[in-house]
């Protein structure tokens, strides 16, 4: 039997898995109509100008990025915050890799730690466990929030991150501005607060917390971001952080050589000019979440109040991956939130509304089987 080195740390990271797609649900089940509302994806497709960008550069498929890298940073900074340039950006392979570098840059040795909410991203934790470092989870408020005053409390001499999800995910609340001020003014400016808002371009309501703000004050603030959601180009591999310069520099020593095609970064580039597409995503997302919620309710199910591109549903009549499950045999991939440290719970994305508009009856009907 072959033997090599193990890590036996490495081995208790968890698993990240990013649920099934369309074609293994075909292939294993034999179903033909699938319906996709599992991984916070835009069903409206990817920005069409991104695309049309993307295929040019493919024609240089051969070359290795080059400038695209600074292209999209300088012409992306200024979109941001006028404030900003392109020394406050780092771009990533998608957001994940983004808290990949994150993790490489700041948890660099045993025995240090990051705080995070228990209900929320778990890429957090395996990115810390990865590096090295411990975890310390917080339990969320009554009402699923970050309990920001608690996170605040668990700082030690060994933090290095703290990490804050708005529109968190899987709950879909924020974090408010008054709230964000507060947990600010406890933070020692030493300690990294990295915001992960990768839904932020769902958000409607007024008193959402501005993270970037707390760059522009110098502080220790990694604001994370991608295109994967609002472009609809998941599948292109597009994150970034914003920081101080200072920061922003240090981080970038843990970015991976050509980390990205320059195909995707000129689709990312392209797709902040489509305007229109990006107004037709938002709008949808806001009306699919409240057609969803409103359905929910009439069915008798309890769901919470959401900024993002989806809607959870918390203590349904059946086990949630029962659920899940069922619903999947009927077609519709939805996930069950154990991992995400949601176990009451299953996460519904936001659809077309002729998905949405199937679902729901779907839904009504397992529902009245149970």
């Amino acid at each position: 039997m072959t033997t090599f080195p193990t890590n036996e740390r490495l081995l208790k990271v968890p698993l990240y898995i990013g649920g099934k797609s369309i074609e293994e649900v075909r292939r294993e089940l034999g179903v033909d109509e699938i319906i996709k509302l599992a991984s916070n994806e835009c069903p409206l497709g990817p920005s069409p100008m991104a695309v049309e960008a993307a295929r040019e550069a493919l024609s240089d498929a051969n070359r290795y990025p080059g400038t695209a890298d600074l292209d999209l940073r300088r012409k992306l900074a200024p979109r941001l915050d006028a404030a900003l340039d392109e020394s406050n950006v780092v771009l990533g392979n998608g957001g994940t890799d983004v808290l990949r570098m994150i993790a490489q840059a700041f948890v660099f040795e045993r025995g240090v730690n990051t705080i995070m909410c228990r209900a929320s991203f778990p890429m957090w934790h395996i990115a810390t466990m990865v590096a090295g470092g411990d975890c310390i989870f917080i339990k969320p408020t009554a009402d699923y929030g970050h309990d920001l005053p608690a996170m605040a409390a668990r700082i030690n001499a060994n933090t290095r991150v703290v990490y804050v999800c708005s529109p968190n995910n899987p709950t879909g609340n924020i974090v408010t501005q008054a709230h964000a001020n507060d947990f600010m003014a406890r933070v020692p400016e030493r300690v990294v607060v990295v915001w992960d808002e990768a839904y932020c371009a769902y958000v409607d309501a007024p008193d959402y917390a501005d993270s970037l703000r707390y760059v522009k004050d110098g502080r220790n603030v990694l604001v994370v971001r991608s295109f994967s959601k609002s472009a609809g180009l998941a599948n292109m591999r597009i994150g970034y952080a914003i920081g101080h310069t200072e920061l922003a520099d240090y981080l970038r020593h843990a970015q991976n050589p050509f980390h990205t095609g320059a195909a995707s970064l000129a689709g990312a580039a392209a797709s902040l000019d489509d305007a229109e597409y990006l107004a037709s995503n938002r709008q949808m997302v806001l009306d699919g979440r409240a057609f969803l919620r409103a359905e929910f309710e009439k069915l008798g199910l309890n769901s919470l109040p959401s900024q993002a591109n989806f809607v959870a549903i918390v203590d349904p009549p059946m086990p949630p991956e029962d659920l899940a499950d069922t619903l999947l045999h009927r077609g519709f991939i939805v996930r069950a939130m154990e991992p995400f440290g949601l176990p009451n719970a299953v996460r519904v994305t936001v659809g077309t509304q002729a998905e949405n508009e199937k679902f729901v009856a779907v839904l009504g009907d397992v529902i009245s089987e149970a």
